[in-house]
């Protein structure tokens, strides 16, 4: 009886746990808080900070309210009114089963709290240290949720029944029972933010919120999917929330500027340098990665500023990368700052952040003058009249896995394989090409984003450039087939770049071909570098290099004409990859270029001497061995973007779809050549169809019927469906079928197991074209047998 009125006493907390209620107007403060509060908490500092400077940033960086932090502080270790705590109170104010320092206690509880708050499938369980399990129900507030499963970690059931309650104590004594601070209700949901940067900055839109689950400080959420504001899937980049934005000029000295009117908080963190405002209408802003920050926060925090106030400048400082600016928005939802996509849901059906209960339903929160400009014109902004050019677009079905990035050049800049979309600039020209047509470097400029389309670690990049007689004259004498730069502009070092150039650096000044990468001030510079002695025309460029073992090779027409070990390589890159010039402002190379490929890994020889005789990407039908394909998709249009895409197979065609940039689509299982379809719809209703032929020859179809004659016997029957014969099998004990041999296969086999061994086979079919079938496993599964006894 005694633990049945225990778990009676918590069943009664769980009903009178407080519930969230609608704040009034109002800046709360934790340094005022606290500074009303006997306990030792005011006077703190750690490495000059305050407690309350340690609670609000740690609060901020993972949208917990502080009121739990504090009631927590309260009710495990007495610090809101103790004034003299002992010192494990200070070191391990939430238990020594946590890190050890206030510190990092603070951003323990801050972390757990975040993630407690779910999603969950089902109903979480709590694991006491004493035995005794907890299942908490899913209609109480989630803070209550992520209260209870914080304080189950080291403590036994009596333990956490009082922290409980002292929590719920500290949070009715301090709070009246509230979970978050004040904050109005947002009385406009749209058109309040302007521009992070001053208006007509270059940017590139590097990566989204992902409406799937945006908690990317939470670790992984379970799912391989990001679906953004539009809808589309697979974009940059999972659980990301927030966008991400490229300045390819200035990356690293972009000012960054206040969205609208709030108080300023500047931080240092995982992230790196940001600044977090607060918003009078209940939102917050949030910025990351600054490489410096304004002035204004030279005499501390809480600075008012006003919309299009500098408040930093742009760079990569923290978890980055790539040079960019992290920008985020967060509203206040009870105890919760919610993450919001300020580019609102514009995909299919309901948005599902809302599922999750750190995200709120987001809505477009840019002002109505910025529509028509970058990126923020609302989807439903009506198209301008007269638009009758149709979309530009390409599709790849079942694109080689190790192939990050391809494009063709043949009458447009859009790439056949690859992520994101090509940055221009000028009127761009295409002419004659190695194969098809090719795009000429002097008219305009051409540049691909790095994200998902350049792997720093390992890689290799192929093109064919048409070598003029007489190269543009430029101050430097350098001409550059492609590079990439973290900072283009930071002579003499140029942090970050990975660049192929002609230059007049060797002997007497004479020319040179050199394959130049930069890692940073400290590992410097390496330049691979052969003499010029290539005529005009055509010629295939190829690098390759292996960050771990330090190797970097150059080839000319398929052959190695140069390599080097032991060189340290860029970790970070520039936003772009640009074609024929080192960067956006610089001279252009004065050359055409056909058929670029960046690829994953090193290629060996033997492959870059087969892309210097043919194109990375076969116009030949593509064969396919397996009915569910990958097709990868890519469109742009000059007006208003792409309203939708029908996917077809030979004349069956599929309802309009959300674009994309990639579908998983099934063919029909009959063997022969198959005509696969993309048609592209603007919001004009221009459209675009793209085609492609794959050639089916799927393994070998084989029913296997199985029947158990007793607990170690099993005869399999097998009937053969759409192979070529004849057709092979193979049994192994062992998922991975080695050293077993092919056998012809016969219409019916026993297979019988030894008494000891656990009835479990595996059985695989092999048809005369060396296609191999999954393996399908046969296992014993609840079966009873009873013997026949005579009577």
């Amino acid at each position: 009886m005694h633990r049945l009125a225990r778990w009676l006493m918590i069943l009664c907390l769980l009903v009178a746990a407080p519930p969230v209620h609608a704040q009034p107007a109002g800046r709360w403060s934790v340094a005022e808080f606290l500074a009303d509060q006997p306990g030792r908490l005011r006077d703190l500092t750690f490495d000059g900070r305050s407690a309350a400077q340690i609670i609000e940033e740690q609060s901020s960086y993972f949208g917990i309210s502080p009121f739990l932090i504090l009631a927590l502080l309260e009710a495990t270790a007495g610090l809101l009114s103790d004034p003299s705590p002992p010192a494990d109170a200070i070191s391990y104010p939430f238990g020594r089963h946590g890190p050890e320092g206030f510190v990092a206690q603070i951003e323990w509880v801050s972390r757990e709290l975040r993630a407690g708050l779910g999603p969950y499938q089902q109903s979480p369980t709590l694991r006491l240290s004493d035995g005794l399990t907890l299942t908490l129900s899913l209609d109480e507030p989630a803070e209550w949720i992520a209260i209870k499963r914080f304080l189950a970690h080291g403590r036994d059931s009596t333990a956490w029944l009082a922290a409980v309650k002292a929590t719920h104590t500290a949070l009715r004594t301090y709070f009246d029972g509230q979970l978050a601070p004040p904050a109005t209700v947002a009385s406009s949901n749209t058109g309040w933010l302007r521009a992070p940067w001053p208006l007509g900055t270059r940017v590139v839109h590097l990566a989204y919120f992902d409406h799937m689950y945006p908690m990317v400080d939470l670790g992984s959420d379970g799912n391989s999917e990001m679906v953004d504001y539009l809808g589309r899937r697979n974009l940059q980049y999972n659980s990301h929330d927030g966008h991400d934005y490229v300045f390819p000029d200035a990356p690293f000295t972009t000012p960054i500027l206040a969205t609208a009117a709030g108080t300023a908080y500047a931080f240092s963190e995982a992230r790196g340098l940001g600044v977090v405002i607060i918003h009078p209408n209940g939102y917050e802003t949030v910025y990351w990665h600054l490489s410096a920050l304004d002035p204004i926060f030279n005499t501390g925090n809480g600075v008012p500023v006003v919309a299009g106030q500098p408040i930093g400048v742009s760079g990569a400082s923290g978890v980055s990368g790539t040079p960019h600016l992290h920008f985020e928005v967060r509203r206040w939802e009870g105890g919760i700052r919610k993450q919001v996509d300020p580019y609102g849901w514009y995909g299919t059906g309901v948005d599902p952040c809302p599922m999750y209960a750190g995200c709120a339903i987001s809505t477009w929160l840019w002002h109505p003058d910025l529509s028509g400009q970058y990126d923020f014109t609302p989807p439903n902004y009506p198209p301008p009249p007269g638009d009758t050019t149709p979309p530009i677009g390409t599709m790849r079905v079942a694109p080689p896995s190790d192939l990050l990035l391809a494009a063709t050049f043949d009458g447009h800049p859009l790439q056949t394989v690859g992520q994101g979309l090509p940055q221009i600039s000028g009127v761009l020209s295409f002419e004659a090409g190695r194969f098809g047509q090719a795009w000429n470097s002097e008219r305009g400029s051409l540049a691909f984003p790095t994200t998902g389309n350049l792997d720093l670690a390992q890689g290799t990049i192929s093109l064919w450039v048409d070598i003029p007689t007489d190269y543009p004259v430029n101050s430097r004498n350098r001409h550059y087939l492609f590079a990439t730069s973290a900072d283009p502009t930071g002579a003499p070092v140029y942090t970050g770049t990975l660049a192929l150039r002609r230059d007049r650096l060797g002997p007497h000044g004479s020319a040179q071909w050199t394959f130049w990468t930069v890692q940073d001030a400290d590992r410097g510079e390496d330049q691979l570098s052969v003499p010029d002695t290539l005529s005009p025309g055509w010629h295939h460029f190829a690098v390759s290099w292996e960050a771990t073992s330090g190797t970097k090779a150059l080839y000319i027409d398929g052959v190695l004409v140069a390599e080097r070990s032991n060189t340290a390589f860029p970790t970070i890159a520039g936003a772009l990859l640009h074609l024929g010039r080192f960067s956006s402002d610089s001279p252009g190379a004065g050359v055409r270029v056909d058929e670029l490929a960046v690829y994953n890994r090193p290629l060996t020889a033997e492959e870059i001497a087969d892309l210097a005789k043919k194109p990375p990407l076969s116009t030949e039908p593509i064969p396919i061995t397996d009915q569910l394909i990958r097709i990868d998709t890519n469109a742009l249009d000059d007006n208003g973007g792409i309203a939708a895409v029908i996917l077809g197979i030979n004349d069956e065609l599929s309802d309009p779809l959300p674009y994309y940039d990639s579908y998983r689509w099934s063919l029909p299982a009959v063997k022969g050549e198959h005509m696969v379809s993309v048609q592209y719809i603007d919001r004009a209703g221009n459209t675009t169809v793209v085609t492609q032929t794959v050639r089916v020859n799927l393994p070998p179809h084989v029913d296997v019927d199985s029947e158990w004659l007793d607990q170690v016997t099993v005869r399999l029957r097998f009937n053969v469906r759409d192979a070529e014969l004849p057709v092979e099998m193979q049994f192994s004990t062992q998922p991975d079928f080695a050293a077993t041999p092919w056998l012809p296969l016969v219409p019916e086999v026993r297979w019988r197991w030894e008494e000891t061994e656990r009835p479990h086979l595996f059985v695989r079919f092999r048809d005369a074209a060396g296609l191999v079938s999954v393996p399908i496993e046969i296992t014993l599964r609840h079966q009873v047998f009873i013997p026949l006894v005579g009577h």
